[in-house]
């Protein structure tokens, strides 16, 4: 049990502390607003501009809006370069685009050039042969003559074979519509008169029945005659599908000049089959 000295002791000590607390709370208070404040400064100085300056508050850039402005900035500058270059090359770009109009109008309407790529055609062409084919002729007359080489996209048939409607081919045409073609014992017959062709490789080694050709139809055939995929494997050709005919070859140079027409020659009449007089007569 403490004394009354103790207790005065106590007490004094007791109000010393509080006395130290109370006095020591504002000092606190204080010191933790002015570390908020620092920190709130602090913070709002990194996320103002978004560059770190600490004094800009407005807002930064966002990547779609920096992008739209550089295509702004490239359209601006090929306009001005546009504007600025235009003059010295307009003249050349104007040559070339009428160059190029001309030549493509040249080709779609007047003539184009082929190339060779088979021996269907032999002797007359070889792989590799350059020809020009004009495309106006057939524009004014109803029909290709007997003897032009004409250039044609391929009849259904050779599509269903596998060949594609834009490819090309290339035939002598040897019938016209009304005629009878057969081809028998080595030679081609129109009707029914062996034809002399000393332009072909060599003699059929086939046989067709007779084909009568179709109005406005052709009968086209190599001049290589058994080694080329032609009108006595697929029928006569629709006048529609002929692109043009073969009248220039350019390549090789030895070759040089107008392709020559071959008009339709026909061969002497065979002689009628021999009669052995003898048996007959001693039939007889």
């Amino acid at each position: 049990e403490k004394g009354p000295i103790a207790n005065a002791m106590a007490s004094k000590v007791l109000t010393t502390t509080g006395l130290q607390r109370v006095v020591r709370a504002p000092a606190e208070r204080r010191q933790a607003r002015r570390c908020e404040s620092r920190w709130l400064i602090r913070t709002h100085a990194e996320s103002g501009s978004g560059n770190g300056n600490g004094g800009n508050s407005k807002r930064g850039k966002t990547a779609e809006e920096e992008r739209s402005d550089d295509e702004e900035k490239s359209e601006q500058g090929w306009s001005e370069w546009l504007a600025k270059e235009w003059p010295k090359y307009s003249e050349d770009v104007t040559t070339v685009a009428i160059a190029l109009a001309a030549s493509l109008a040249f080709r779609t309407f007047i003539a184009e050039p082929r190339y060779i790529p088979s021996l269907s055609m032999f002797p007359t062409f070889d792989i590799g042969d350059r020809l020009i084919c004009e495309k106006i002729s057939y524009r004014f007359k109803k029909a290709p003559s007997i003897g032009d080489i004409i250039i044609f996209h391929p009849v259904e048939e050779l599509q269903k074979a596998g060949y594609g409607a834009s490819e090309v081919f290339i035939k002598r045409v040897i019938a016209r519509a009304g005629d009878t073609v057969e081809v028998k014992r080595g030679r081609v017959y129109i009707n029914g008169s062996p034809v002399e062709e000393t332009f072909v490789a060599e003699a059929p080694k086939y046989s067709m029945p007779p084909v009568v050709v179709p109005e406005n139809n052709v009968f086209v055939m190599g001049d290589n005659r058994n080694n080329s995929y032609d009108s006595h494997l697929w029928g006569p050709l629709p006048e529609e599908l002929i692109i043009g005919r073969a009248v220039f070859q350019y390549w090789p140079p030895n070759h040089l000049g107008a392709i020559p027409a071959r008009a339709r020659v026909f061969a002497a009449q065979e002689a009628p089959a021999l009669v052995n007089t003898s048996e007959e007569g001693g039939n007889a």
